[in-house]
């Protein structure tokens, strides 16, 4: 196991820069996330690392020895590929055997190493297939196998479950884990999706246009987002976003106000332009009595999905008196469109909601954070919200 550090880390290509000054380190031992958007510069960031690509500026060093200069065979670090990247004339025990073979190791020992990973990964009855005759999920498995058989200090995994379909990518995710858990192997994944990021990191590490926005625990990601970027992107469904503004101590929304704790008044009254309200779906809840949240309001379900333990209701509310505020484009969301937003509330399925009832809503005033819409910074974290 190793740790890794990153001092002011940046990758240019051709005058356009993928990394920007990324510094943070790794812990011993740790699963590490780096996730975002498509062309956010992740996998730059993982190949920057491993040493197939050369940092622009910047060090990388693990256990404290400067690693820039060595080549990506001299890191003993092993990676698994979005692609299988195994070869399909070779039998599953020839291709985790490889590396093993490439490295000039007896023959007792990569027998033994081979069969020790094949154990971990339930693949002792296939050792003498090929690919072809494997499905998605074993393929995966061999390939990570392959990287096991070398134990390196640093495992790197570059959406290693984009290929797979849903159920076999929720699977494997489990496995994925599991196997972490067990190998206690310093690790680092990329992924663009932040439902994986969530449910497998230790801490992770939220990535835009080459900047490093937040690094945190999913936990600390979820309820303490630092920026709009972060709060939109991380939750499934999203955050709800309405325009807002601050009047006399309050905080107004078009379906309502919330009074402002004093410290984060003074966050509020102090920051530049349009501020924007979020609070997440599992927040905004049906009462049956409007004195049951600090902020109660009707609104009609346009769309109703059901899925099992879990209902998700969208309402369609008016902007009358606000107008709309650009979110980053990237997230695909705005705070208001055409005079109107839609919010998504997580509903008890008992209440068997059809689409086109009318439900009074709720959300407590703690729950609601305030950002700042032009540098998109959280004001809430200045501060908390009072009960109105």
């Amino acid at each position: 196991m190793s740790d890794i550090e990153l001092r002011n880390l940046s990758k240019r290509f051709d005058g356009t820069t993928a990394v920007k000054h990324a510094s943070f380190s790794i812990h011993d031992g740790e699963f590490f996330i780096l996730v975002g958007p498509s062309g956010c510069g992740k996998s730059t960031l993982l190949n920057m690392i491993v040493g197939l690509e050369d940092a622009s500026e910047g060090e990388i060093r693990v256990d404290g020895e400067r690693v820039n200069d060595l080549d990506p065979k001299d890191r003993n670090m092993a990676m698994v590929f979005q692609s299988y990247a195994i070869y399909p004339h070779m039998t599953v025990r020839e291709n985790m055997a490889f590396p093993l073979k490439l490295a000039r190791l007896p023959k007792q020992e990569i027998d033994s190493r081979v069969a020790k990973a094949a154990g971990i990964l339930e693949l002792g009855d296939l050792l003498d297939r090929k690919p072809g005759a494997l499905s998605g999920g074993q393929r995966q498995r061999v390939a990570m196998g392959r990287a096991i058989v070398r134990e390196p200090r640093v495992f790197l995994l570059d959406e290693p479950l984009s290929n797979l379909d849903a159920k076999l990518r929720v699977q494997m995710r489990t496995e994925i884990a599991r196997l972490q858990r067990r190998l206690g192997t310093t690790t680092v994944y990329v992924t663009h999706d932040q439902t994986e990021a969530m449910t497998l990191g230790d801490r992770v590490a939220v990535l835009r246009r080459g900047e490093v926005l937040q690094i945190g625990t999913p936990r600390q990601l979820y309820e303490q987002p630092e920026n709009l970027f972060v709060a939109g992107f991380i939750g499934s469904p999203a955050m709800n976003f309405l325009p807002a503004r601050f009047n006399a101590g309050r905080l107004e929304l078009p379906v309502g106000s919330l009074e402002l704790a004093r410290d984060l008044r003074a966050a509020v009254a102090a920051s530049e332009g349009p501020l924007v309200a979020g609070f997440r779906p599992d927040h905004l809840r049906a009462v049956g009595d409007r004195a049951q949240a600090d902020l109660c309001f009707a609104a009609r379900a346009d769309v109703v999905e059901w899925l099992g333990a879990d209902v998700f209701a969208y309402f369609d509310v008016t902007l009358e008196g606000f107008e709309a505020v650009a979110l980053p484009e990237d997230l695909d969301i705005e705070a208001g469109r055409q005079g109107r937003s839609s919010l998504v509330a997580r509903i008890d399925p008992a209440a068997g909601l059809k689409e086109g009832d009318t439900l009074d809503l709720g959300v407590d005033a703690a729950q609601v954070q305030v950002f700042e819409a032009g540098s998109g910074r959280n004001l809430s974290l200045s501060g908390r919200l009072d009960q109105a």
